[in-house]
């Protein structure tokens, strides 16, 4: 009996400090009080001044820029507002189109811009394009990876001596296609003549 004593003592301890353990453990489950996870909100969680912001491709060469004033970023849904910026694309292949505004919203990692406040997209001009195509509108939407920006709104589009506005404007850069859902009117300047001296 002796001989098995030490190792009955050894039992019951070892069965006292389970027993112990688990009392402990529910204990602290019902002491702690579990907060729900904090709910996201649209609050910014950092912000820059006078930044550059440049996309890149696999190999890369840069795909788009963005300038900007003032830049807050937003974790909910990881947008970006910007004030007063400067989207620039510049496509593999195609010409070079530059959207301003008075204000921005990045989205989806930097593809969608959203210009607000007087917004202007252009397609910049090359040596053989003295007028390049521009629209004008209040709001307007850049989708980088497509290479297209649009409207739902009345916008102003000018190509040289044309003018073109209407409701709902759609332009692709790839194509150079200009379509309106509701055309409004369209002017056409004449031709500028040379006034001779005599």
């Amino acid at each position: 009996m002796k001989d098995r004593f030490p190792t009955i003592m050894s039992v019951v301890i070892l069965v006292a400090l389970v027993i112990g353990t688990w009392v402990a453990a529910e204990h602290t489950k019902r002491a702690v009080v579990i907060e729900a996870a904090a709910k996201k909100t649209h609050e910014p969680d950092s912000w820059s001044r006078n930044f550059t912001v440049v996309r890149t491709n696999e190999a890369g060469l840069p795909i788009s820029r963005l300038v900007g004033q003032y830049m807050e970023h937003f974790p909910d849904d990881g947008s970006y507002d910007i004030t007063h910026p400067v989207a620039t694309n510049v496509p593999k292949e195609g010409r070079v189109t530059q959207g301003t505004a008075n204000m921005g919203t990045v989205l989806d990692e930097g593809n969608r811009i959203v210009l607000m406040g007087d917004a202007f997209v252009s397609r910049l001009p090359e040596k053989d394009d003295t007028d390049p195509m521009n629209v004008r509108s209040e709001k307007m939407t850049m989708l980088v990876d497509e290479d297209v920006a649009y409207t739902d709104l009345y916008a102003v589009a000018r190509d040289g001596r044309k003018r073109l506005s209407g409701i709902g404007m759609h332009y692709d850069n790839k194509t150079g296609e200009l379509s309106v859902k509701q055309s409004t009117d369209v002017e056409i300047s004449p031709r500028q003549t040379e006034n001779s001296t005599p």
